[in-house]
């Protein structure tokens, strides 16, 4: 008897065995065939350009002759960074030239610099420390290890800082020329020996700027030639700039949506773990009496209806409806797009009226780790959003829309501000490490898509420490490999992404609307210190303009500042959640009177 229950589990062992030895193979075989597919299928797929396909139109500017007011706008902003007061006319002009120069040539590759650590996983895969028999370290390992004090912030070292004491540094910020006036004091002697850009690498830059085509397609359209030379004439009347004609080889614009898909290979084990993640929390969501929907268009999103009424506090500080605005959230880039962000959602930004608002979560496939390549459309998006708003909201709710976006996703809360038929119907915006601000600007891009070059590091309050800088230099790795190199992220980036469509301009924003600016000081991504002096030149102007009686281009913002933190600090610091969940009820009331700084 016992010498059978033996053999009988014995048996079943082998049985065991077998059994997890074969889907052991089985994996290594489809790892094996997704291998071959992604390299010999996907990755062509997605590094094909489909030169029969135009851009997307520019929304603002649909006329060609329209696309000059474009460039006056971003001229228009970068002289207003110019100290106010200068000794003579001719100082002024040359500090504006050198502005302007400095920020177009930091669209362009330094060939001599860059050419060799362009992309970050080319740095990743070379990076050692320099023992003398292995290549020097590249970029990112550099500013890591460079030594203490290198860069000079006006900050204290203190971790929160007062409202009148920010007040003060913002003001000097705001009123200091931009770091790029000095850039060529701080060119090494190889840099000052690449000479200037000249007008064919204008034409190449201001062709895919500002009409999302090649050089060769401009030649042969007299229309947009015009409007060419136009630009040329308003750099040389505004900003004092003439190119001289011939190419200079050691220059190569940032033109990202031509450029090839440079992505790391991830195993099919790691979108089907991501897969899992975004089951889970489907059913979180599920669980909680969210349903989800398909839109006409595509677009999916998760609903769940206000279920209480509000009741109203004993000290009068709540709001006089007897329900909160519908709230709508656009996850950023992200494994598992909105899976990441429930706890914060739920246990903070929401914790005390979950019950009291209608709720929206949005999904955008290609920007979660799906393996999806069909992005949606600004117009598909909208026409999804007001399909949502039709079919789940009355009347007096759909015009009290309160409106949240994490990083990414402040590109398609620009989408809606700019809508005709939402605009009217904002109540407030909650912008989280918004990449959407100053997206003209090549600070994004380059951070996400490229490598930071070095005479960037002082446009971020990046600590002087040696842990500082190796704790930054971990962060940006950490992005690089969690989502910038991912493929179909890249793929969304580089063939569908209308940069010039997804700019948030402050004065853009209804005057009405209450909106609520959340910024981490140490951002690997965002240019903290530039969308702190727009937010404050932008306040002032509000202020001014409410001062004369006159009506202020856009709403006064309201601001909260991190220290000493990062990128998407606040998906995961139940801290910041109460803040950020604070500053929501203080715009629910009307409270907001100052710039925060936490």
């Amino acid at each position: 008897m016992i010498a059978s229950s033996s053999v009988d589990v014995h048996h079943i062992s082998s049985h065991s065995s077998i059994a997890l030895v074969t889907l052991i193979v089985a994996y290594i075989i489809f790892e094996v065939a997704f291998f071959f597919h992604y390299h010999y299928h996907v990755l062509p797929s997605a590094n094909r350009i489909r030169s029969s396909q135009p851009p997307a139109p520019y929304r603002d500017y649909r006329n060609i002759d329209d696309r000059a007011k474009l460039l006056h706008r971003i001229l228009d902003r970068l002289r207003n960074r110019l100290p106010a007061t200068y000794q003579s006319v001719n100082d002024e002009k040359e500090a504006s030239a050198k502005l302007v120069y400095s920020f177009i040539e930091s669209w362009f590759i330094k060939k001599s610099h860059d050419d060799m650590y362009e992309k970050f996983s080319h740095q990743f895969d070379e990076a050692t420390f320099d023992m003398g028999f292995c290549p020097p370290p590249p970029l990112m390992v550099r500013m890591a290890w460079s030594s203490a004090g290198s860069s000079v912030s006006i900050r204290d070292g203190s971790k929160n800082q007062s409202s009148s004491e920010s007040l003060e540094t913002l003001e000097y910020e705001a009123n200091k020329p931009d770091m790029h006036q000095n850039a060529s004091k701080k060119l090494s002697p190889s840099a000052e020996n690449l000479g200037k850009l000249q007008k064919k690498n204008m034409n190449e830059f201001l062709s895919w700027a500002f009409f999302g085509i090649h050089y060769s397609t401009i030649q042969s359209t007299p229309e947009m030639n015009q409007v060419l030379e136009q630009f040329y004439a308003i750099l040389k009347n505004q900003a004092g700039l003439t190119f001289e004609e011939g190419k200079n080889i050691n220059f190569v614009p940032r033109c990202f949506t031509f450029e090839k898909v440079n992505s790391l290979y991830r195993p099919y084990g790691v979108y089907a773990s991501v897969q899992l993640m975004r089951f889970s929390a489907n059913c979180v969501l599920y669980a909680l009496g969210f349903r989800r929907f398909n839109c006409e268009r595509g677009l999916r999103y998760w609903h769940r209806p206000a279920t209480k009424q509000l009741s109203h506090s004993s000290n009068g500080k709540r709001p006089v409806q007897n329900q909160l605005s519908p709230f709508f959230f656009f996850h950023g880039i992200a494994p598992g797009g909105h899976a990441p962000y429930l706890p914060m959602i739920f246990l903070g930004i929401l914790r005390n009226h979950f019950q009291q608002r209608d709720i929206f979560f949005f999904e955008n496939k290609p920007i979660s780790y799906a393996l999806c390549m069909d992005a949606l459309s600004e117009e598909d998006t909208v026409h999804g959003v007001i399909e949502a708003i039709n079919r789940h909201l009355n009347k007096a709710s759909a015009n009290r829309l309160t409106l949240c976006g994490h990083s990414f996703g402040s590109c398609q809360l620009t989408w809606i501000v700019k809508s005709p038929q939402l605009r009217d119907r904002l109540e407030s915006l909650i912008l989280l490490d918004p990449v959407s601000i100053l997206l003209s600007e090549p600070d994004v891009m380059i951070n996400f898509l490229y490598t930071r070059p070095e005479s960037n590091e002082e446009s971020y309050t990046c600590s002087n420490t040696l842990l500082g800088k190796f704790i930054r230099f971990l962060n940006e790795t950490k992005i690089h490999l969690v989502a910038s190199s991912e493929l179909f992220i890249e793929h969304y980036l580089r063939r569908n992404f209308a940069w010039y469509n997804s700019e948030l301009w402050l004065e853009d924003i209804p005057p009405n609307v209450k909106v609520l600016v959340c910024l981490a000081d140490q951002d690997e991504i965002v240019n903290c210190k530039k969308i702190e002096r727009e937010i404050l030149q932008h306040n002032r102007l509000v202020a001014e303009a409410s001062k004369n009686g006159t009506f202020p281009a856009g709403p006064r913002i309201e601001l909260l500042l991190w220290k000493d933190v990062g990128h998407a600090h606040c998906v995961s610091n139940p801290e910041r959640w109460r803040e950020i969940r604070d500053a929501i009820d203080e715009l629910d009331c009307y409270w907001s009177k100052n710039v925060h700084v936490r």
